[in-house]
């Protein structure tokens, strides 16, 4: 009869387990901490001209953004809009480096904002907005109106509401043909009656 030698795994310390404890703490703080520096390795808007909320005099030749470094052209571009929210013909975004630029109109007077979009030199799409004023009437604060559009069709709006409200005020044409041709129907009815009674006068025998 034989017999199966059995074997027992040794007993781990305490002292063991404390130092593997401390050093999956350590790892794991250390992922963390790597995690969060790359989290905040993005690159950031650091300038800009116009700045936010300013009000120029003249209408400014660019737009310029300077980021914290270098900016990846594909995925980058600018766009301005007027306080109606339409966007204003700038020009197309160009990178140089940490620096984003873009041309704007010589005529620009009002309250505007720019929109933003940039790839930062890690891959990740940075965006934002900045208002600036041009001009005596401008306070440097974009709130959007009304589109153009939306104002030019409700007036034409209002105005066929208007002759609509005009014309159902007004008699209908229908009814006053239906009553004239009434009323021809009724004359020419009493015409015939007044000329059947005469002929019977003239006729006795009728």
């Amino acid at each position: 009869m034989h017999r199966t030698a059995t074997t027992t795994a040794p007993a781990i310390s305490p002292r063991r387990l404390l130092a593997l404890g401390v050093i999956a703490l350590a790892a794991g703080a250390w992922l963390g901490l790597a995690n969060a520096q790359s989290a905040s390795a993005h690159d950031e808007l650091i300038a800009s001209s116009p700045e936010p909320g300013q009000v120029l005099d003249a209408s400014p030749a660019e737009v310029k953004l300077t980021f914290s470094d270098d900016i990846i052209p594909v995925g980058t571009a600018i766009e301005v809009v007027d306080h109606h929210g339409e966007v204003i013909d700038s020009g197309e975004a160009v990178v140089a480096g940490p620096d984003v630029t873009a041309t704007l109109p010589a005529d620009l007077s009002g309250d505007y904002q720019v929109r933003w979009r940039a790839v930062s030199s890690d891959g990740h799409v940075i965006d934002g907005t900045i208002d600036f004023g041009v001009g005596p009437d401008a306070t440097g604060a974009w709130t959007e109106e009304a589109p153009h559009d939306t104002a030019a069709s409700d007036g034409l709006d209002d105005t066929a509401a208007e002759g609509q409200d005009e014309a159902s005020a007004g008699p209908d044409g229908w009814a006053v043909a239906g009553i004239a041709g009434g009323l021809v129907g009724v004359a020419a009815l009493v015409a015939a009656l007044v000329v059947f009674a005469r002929a019977r006068r003239r006729d006795p025998n009728a």
